[in-house]
């Protein structure tokens, strides 16, 4: 018992935490690419919502950029800074909420029916929300 107060030895490794991003993660952005950018085409090319131009525009950017961060994600790359993204999800969840509430509106369905799209459309919009707060986690581990 003597030596009490003296930390105890550990053998600290010199490694480091690498992010090795998962197959899935890859597969998916390849499924979401291509429904993102006919979402984008058909926004531009019918506006069944009559949004005005400068909303579609800044949507169009602001899912370009969510897209980068998934790329980012997918594919291990370093894009921005971890500070960017911690202040990019507020902008993406704030900007689903909204096209969200204006889809409802614009609808004008039952109440019953709202309900129901919003409890089809939470549970991916909580997923997709997730790959930004993943991406702004592991952004420290990527090389």
């Amino acid at each position: 018992m003597h030596e009490l107060y003296r930390a105890p030895d550990s053998a600290l490794g010199n490694g480091s935490l690498i992010y090795k991003p998962s197959v899935l993660w890859k597969v998916l952005f390849f499924l979401l690419v291509p429904i993102e950018l006919t979402s984008q085409y058909e926004a531009f090319a019918y506006n069944e919502y009559n949004q005005p131009i400068w909303w579609l525009i800044a949507s169009l950017i602001i899912y370009t950029t969510y897209f980068v961060g998934f790329f980012g994600l997918a594919f291990a790359k370093k894009i921005g800074n971890a500070r960017f993204w911690a202040f990019f999800l507020p902008v993406i969840i704030a900007t689903d909420i909204y096209k969200l509430g204006t889809v409802i509106i614009t609808m004008n369905m039952a109440v019953l029916k709202n309900q129901m799209a919003v409890l089809m459309i939470t549970p991916l919009a909580l997923f997709l929300w997730f790959i930004i707060f993943r991406y702004r986690k592991v952004f420290r581990y990527i090389k």
